[in-house]
């Protein structure tokens, strides 16, 4: 069961409906959806064991989902609001953490921090290499948010439906289980890391503007 061509169909009307009140929608409104598949029965998950990662860059969340991160000379890099106030969270590949609001260190040097060319795709586990992420389960349920603080950058990934979430990070695969259902609906979705590296591809350096150039320098160096 496949949820792409249902969430394509509300991402739609979602755009169309924002486009009629006149405002620019939200970063967690109308995204495109992902390729959430049923996930038959519970898988075994092998605990993800490894020291969460640490470094200069600070990132603190708030009890109304207010999300800051500053670098290590302290200067603030990104300052901007969750979709609700966080509910679960989750650091690196999957490490929980004992509350969903605090402060939290994070490194420079996290391999997303090199683009998708600092990932091994073909890894069989590829948790080590989400290493240096921050992720957020918001009280509503809806998005997941992922934060990259060594880039000060956050995307959202639509969730499948269902209430009382909550995540497994297998080795292969994100798991997304819910307490609650609507009759007949599946308990268990999934989606292959490689699955999400198009939307983690946002979580990288973004390049700067191109630079201009004069009349003395018309081809300026980097």
């Amino acid at each position: 069961m496949r949820l792409g061509a249902f969430f394509l169909t509300l991402a739609a009307l979602a755009a169309s409906k924002l486009a009629a009140q006149g405002r620019q929608p939200l970063p967690w409104e109308g995204l495109q959806p992902l390729d959430w598949q049923a996930a038959p029965g519970v898988a075994a998950a092998i605990p993800y064991e490894a020291r969460p990662s640490s470094g200069p860059v600070e990132a603190r969340l708030t009890v109304d989902g207010t999300l800051s991160i500053r670098d290590a000379r302290g200067i603030i890099r990104l300052q901007t609001g969750l979709p609700g106030r966080p509910l679960k969270a989750w650091r690196d590949g999957g490490l929980p953490l004992p509350a969903p609001t605090g402060t939290w260190s994070f490194p420079t040097d996290s391999p997303l921090s090199q683009g998708l060319s600092g990932l091994l795709w073909g890894a069989a586990d590829f948790r080590p290499f989400l290493r240096g992420l921050l992720w957020v389960l918001e009280d509503g349920e809806a998005v997941l948010s992922v934060v990259h603080p060594a880039t000060a950058r956050a995307i959202h990934l639509p969730l499948p439906p269902g209430r009382d979430l909550h995540l497994t990070f297998l080795s292969d695969r994100l798991e997304v289980g819910a307490g609650e259902v609507d009759k007949g609906a599946p308990r268990r979705w999934s989606i292959p890391w490689m699955g999400l590296l198009p939307r983690l591809a946002d979580l990288g350096p973004q390049p700067g503007p191109a630079r201009t150039g004069s009349a003395l320098a018309p081809f300026p160096k980097d």
